[in-house]
């Protein structure tokens, strides 16, 4: 069981059986549709197509959580994924574990150095302070992760979108193909 108190402060765990509970009492829940991630992919999404959510738990002074909710699926043959960021506090580092599904993350650095971790149920991926990340569901189901960060670690989502990935994710003849 979940208990998650109007305070900002609360003890938690979060299981893949139980993580719908966390979903309704999250206090913050964002949704992500192709409007929303409009020059990302190397095509053009559906405007309307939801490609991913996330809900959070409000946090003061500790470690946030955010469970997302990846949707299979594809943009031509791009695989759905995040927006992807850097953290704004470049000491801060993020885990990703996952809960179902399965993916990637992949990530880079300002300087151009890339790496991927692929993900399954149980897998645990830690994202170094530095390394921008993305995430990308490589499945046919969804893609579901908690995210583990610094609550102070802020979102960089701009120099993503001014810039992208130096690396993508498609469906080449049925594999995955990270170029």
């Amino acid at each position: 069981m979940i208990i998650m108190p109007d305070e900002k402060t609360w003890p938690v765990s979060i299981t893949p059986d139980n993580y719908p509970e966390f979903i309704s009492k999250s206090s913050k829940h964002l949704t992500r549709k192709g409007e929303d991630l409009a020059g990302y992919f190397k095509e053009e999404p559906e405007p309307e197509v939801l490609i991913y959510e996330v809900y959070e738990a409000e946090t003061e002074g500790h470690i946030k959580m955010a469970l997302t909710v990846l949707k299979p699926g594809k943009v031509g043959n791009e695989f759905h994924m995040t927006k992807g960021h850097y953290h704004e506090d470049d000491k801060a580092g993020e885990a990703y574990v996952c809960f179902r599904g399965q993916g990637m993350v992949i990530m880079q650095t300002r300087e151009g150095k890339t790496d991927e971790i692929p993900l399954k149920p149980g897998g645990l991926a830690y994202i170094p302070p530095g390394w921008a990340h993305r995430t990308i569901n490589t499945g046919s189901d969804e893609f579901i992760m908690l995210a583990l960060y610094p609550e102070t670690s802020g979102h960089d989502y701009d120099s993503i979108q001014e810039k992208g990935f130096i690396k993508r994710v498609f469906d080449m003849d049925g594999q995955v193909q990270v170029i």
